[in-house]
């Protein structure tokens, strides 16, 4: 199996241009094998929000889940041909990805008008990836769990016009910005009998693109499964391959 651990330390560095505050993002990157910038060559990236239970600063719970195997970098590592970007926000809500304070249970909610600090941070991370040249911009992907379940389907929903497909496991979305998403490959995870996030947030979502006319939704949901939905999720037979078959 991939070491994780190879992933380079780095931190971003944003300023709000509101309030004038500096914040320092910690992410981590994978490059694969023969990456450089002295070439043309573009590559598919993957883009990670963690969950609640990796918040921090020391730039290395974020590629874990709760201190244990993160299968889905692990798989996409070992197919070396995809950039990995997972920045690593603060145990603070203003920070967070989602402005819910902690109140996991939310569910299905409407979009605020500006993102928290933490996620606007990370969007821009991604755009300095998505400018640099060497990303293939018909190949851009989402992934994220728990917290970073709703921090997915908020950054799909906010700029739909940057990604391919999407993978939240076990977080809520915004439904009645539902038709955004309609062009764009998601397959979303939870299980059944989740009592920190409710199911019934993905159901949501599910329904609503569905009624807007998408076609491109997947919805998987684990019978007798809590919380803990990305273990079922990240084992799903052909998840990875049907990932990097998606492009605009």
């Amino acid at each position: 199996m991939v070491n994780i651990d190879v992933m380079l330390k780095k931190t971003h560095t944003y300023l709000d241009q509101k309030s004038g505050e500096s914040f320092e993002l910690p992410y981590r990157v994978y490059y694969p094998t023969g990456y450089s910038t002295e070439d043309d060559k573009t590559y598919p990236i993957l883009f990670f929000l963690h969950g609640h239970g990796e918040c921090g600063t020391d730039n290395r719970l974020q590629i874990r889940v709760l201190e244990k195997e993160h299968r889905l970098l692990n798989l996409v590592m070992e197919r070396d041909d995809c950039i990995i970007v997972a920045p690593q926000c603060p145990c603070n809500p203003k920070y967070e990805w989602v402005p819910l304070n902690h109140a996991w249970a939310t569910g299905s909610r409407e979009l605020t008008e500006e993102p928290t600090v933490g996620l606007a941070a990370a969007i821009e991370l991604l755009m300095t990836f998505l400018d640099s040249g060497k990303v293939d911009r018909k190949r851009v992907y989402s992934a994220g769990i728990s917290m970073g379940g709703y921090g997915t389907w908020e950054l799909i929903t906010r700029h739909s016009e940057l990604f391919a497909a999407s993978i939240p496991v076990c977080g809520s979305g915004i439904p009645s910005l539902a038709h955004r998403l309609t062009d764009i490959a998601i397959w979303a995870f939870h299980g059944a009998k989740d009592d920190t996030v409710p199911a019934q947030g993905s159901r949501d979502m599910v329904e609503a693109i569905t009624k807007a006319g998408g076609t491109k939704i997947r919805y998987t949901e684990f019978p007798g499964v809590y919380h803990d939905s990305w273990i079922p999720a990240y084992k799903t037979e052909g998840l990875v391959d049907w990932l990097f078959a998606q492009h605009k």
